[in-house]
C-alpha cells in the first residue's frame, strides 16, 4: 500500500521515472512474495526454528486460538499428543468478533467428540489475541497447579508465542505443528505466483512484525 501510495503521488508530480521504477518495484515485491522460492526465504527463519519434540516431558498443553482451519489444525496435533500423554488441554479463544460463539467452546466440544474427557478440558474463553491467550493460560495453569505445559500452534507462529510466554515467565515446550517450509526442493513451476503461497508470506510478515513490536515493547519498559 505504501508503495501504491508512492507510484500515485509520483504520478500526479508528473514524475513518470520515478512512477515506472515504482510500479516495477512494486510488482517485483507482489511477484517474491507470491512464488515459492521468495515464500520460503521469508518464512524458513521462523518455521524452523523450533523442532517438533517426541515424547516431550510435559504436565499440560495450551493450544492458542486461531479461528477456523487454524485452530483445527492446532487441535489435532495436540490431540496426538495427548493419546501418548494424557495431560490436560488448556484450550484458549474468547470472542473477539462478538459472534456470540467462544474458540474456546468449539475446541472443547471437537476434543470431546475425539472422545476426551471432559475432565481433561480446560477452557480459557476471554482472550482476543495471542498475548491474551498465554495471560489468561498463566491463570488456568497456577489455579490447577500445572508447572511444565507444551505449547502447541503453528510453526510459522511458534518463535512470536514463545517470546510472548518468555516475557509472561512460561516455562513452555514449544510443540509446532503445520509446518509449510518444505525444504529447498524446487520444481519449475515454483516460478509461477500463487496465493496461497502469497497468504503465507503475509502472515511471516506478520510475524515478523509482531516480534518487533515485542523487542520494542520490552525495550520501552526496561528504560521508563
Amino acid at each position: 500500500m505504501i508503495l501504491l501510495f508512492l507510484v500515485l503521488k509520483a504520478a500526479l508530480s508528473n514524475r513518470r521515472r520515478g512512477c515506472i521504477f515504482l510500479l516495477i518495484l512494486t510488482c517485483s515485491v507482489i511477484y517474491f512474495l507470491s512464488v515459492k522460492p521468495g515464500r520460503d526465504l521469508l518464512i524458513q527463519p521462523l518455521e524452523t526454528k523450533y523442532s517438533a519434540i517426541q515424547n516431550p516431558r510435559i504436565d499440560s498443553l495450551i493450544v492458542l486460538g486461531g479461528g477456523g482451519d487454524a485452530s483445527l489444525q492446532r487441535l489435532y496435533a495436540a490431540y496426538k499428543i495427548y493419546r501418548k500423554n494424557p495431560v490436560p488441554i488448556i484450550v484458549c479463544g474468547g470472542d473477539p468478533l462478538g459472534k456470540d460463539t467462544n474458540d474456546s467452546a468449539v475446541m472443547a466440544a471437537v476434543l470431546e467428540s475425539w472422545q476426551v474427557p471432559r475432565s481433561k478440558i480446560i477452557q480459557e474463553n476471554r482472550s482476543r489475541n495471542t498475548q491474551e491467550n498465554l495471560e489468561f493460560a498463566k491463570d488456568c495453569l497456577r489455579k490447577n497447579k500445572l508447572q511444565k505445559p507444551g505449547l502447541v500452534t503453528d510453526a510459522i507462529h511458534m518463535p512470536r508465542a514463545i517470546q510472548i510466554a518468555q516475557n509472561l515467565k512460561i516455562p513452555a515446550v514449544p510443540l509446532p505443528c503445520d509446518q509449510k517450509y518444505e525444504g529447498n526442493v524446487y520444481v519449475w513451476y515454483d516460478i509461477f505466483p500463487n496465493t496461497g503461497y502469497l497468504k503465507d508470506s503475509f502472515a511471516g510478515l506478520k510475524e515478523y512484525t509482531g516480534m518487533f513490536y515485542l523487542v520494542c515493547l520490552v525495550y520501552l519498559q526496561k528504560i521508563l
